[in-house]
């Protein structure tokens, strides 16, 4: 199934945000939910809800690599993640660039029979 980001609403009430700092930092948990998050400057990422342990967690997948990771891995809700921040690489022009080291697994496919 082909997912249209644009159809996903933004997220309401009260939400944690995870923002990798530190090398090792990490999280972990099942998507709940999806959407396009658009920036003031016009650029649009994906934004993932994620549970753990019953909180809900927004990851904006704005960082290159990661959102590099993702577009090749194609969760969706119902999957379970885990991504972890490995290392900071220094770039030309003062520019740094986040690695990080991602895990998906497919949740379970409902199929017609399973609805009775």
């Amino acid at each position: 199934m082909s997912i249209n980001w644009q159809d996903f609403a933004k997220p309401t009430g009260d939400f944690n945000k995870w923002k990798p700092e530190n090398e090792g930092d990490a999280i972990a948990g099942v998507i709940t939910g999806l959407r396009v998050a658009t920036m003031p400057d016009g650029n649009k990422y994906p934004s993932f809800t994620i549970d753990v342990n019953g909180v809900a967690t927004e990851v904006l997948a704005s960082q290159t690599q990661l959102l590099r990771i993702l577009a090749e891995k194609k969760p969706a809700v119902g999957d379970t993640i885990s991504i972890t921040f490995t290392r900071l690489e220094k770039l030309q022009g003062s520019k740094t660039l986040k690695h990080f080291d991602v895990t998906v697994t497919k949740g379970k496919t409902v199929e017609a029979d399973d609805l009775v």
